[in-house]
């Protein structure tokens, strides 16, 4: 045990929290490790014990919002969830949505740091993509065994989603994010399930 009275978890997510909390108050650029160790009142060595530079660090905290969004998907994809596969498909698609839009409106800086890091393809933003497209294979099967769908479930994943694109692509919620999109996303895959439905 450390001389904070914290474990090393303890001590990994409080310094996750302080790098959030200077990300928002200075930047992400000017976040340094010896600010978040002074922060946590532990030496720099005992951080690095836990990341080993600042884009480590970065990347935690960017997983952290990872980790989160994805357990807002999936809870569509749980047993007993409510409405119809195409209600859950769309429900999926808007809080997907929405919850980037949240984050550029309430924590730019954490976006901005979240975009950075998406474009790199790290080991985490991989994973997240892989989790998205099981959720998405999920409900799109489902859809197609009620009737709602047709056509090869692959394929329709795909389709919905490079479709949608503009709603959540990280750079392309920024650009848009004076709008009220919500609407059209609806209305987008709307038309995408009628086109679908009648192939």
């Amino acid at each position: 045990m450390p001389k904070t009275g914290l474990t090393a978890e303890q001590i990994k997510d409080r310094a996750i929290e302080c790098t959030m909390e200077r990300m928002r108050k200075f930047g992400y650029e000017k976040v340094r490790l010896s600010d978040i160790a002074k922060d946590l009142g532990v030496t720099h060595a005992a951080l690095y014990a836990h990341f080993a530079d600042k884009a480590a660090l970065f990347d935690a905290v960017s997983e952290r919002f990872i980790r989160d969004l994805d357990a807002k998907l999936e809870r569509f994809c749980q047993p007993g969830a409510r409405g119809t596969p195409l209600e859950r498909i769309t429900d999926w698609f808007v809080t997907l949505h929405k919850t980037k839009c949240e984050k550029v409106r309430c924590d730019p800086e954490l976006y901005r740091a979240f975009n950075f890091l998406a474009v790199r393809q790290k080991v985490f933003v991989c994973q997240h993509l892989q989790s998205m497209d099981r959720q998405l294979m999920m409900l799109v099967k489902e859809a197609i065994d009620g009737g709602l769908l047709q056509g090869d479930a692959a394929e329709i994943v795909q389709l919905l989603f490079n479709a949608t694109i503009g709603f959540h692509y990280p750079a392309m919620v920024v650009e848009y994010i004076d709008q009220d999109r919500e609407p059209l996303l609806r209305a987008v895959l709307d038309a995408l399930y009628r086109g679908l439905r009648d192939a």
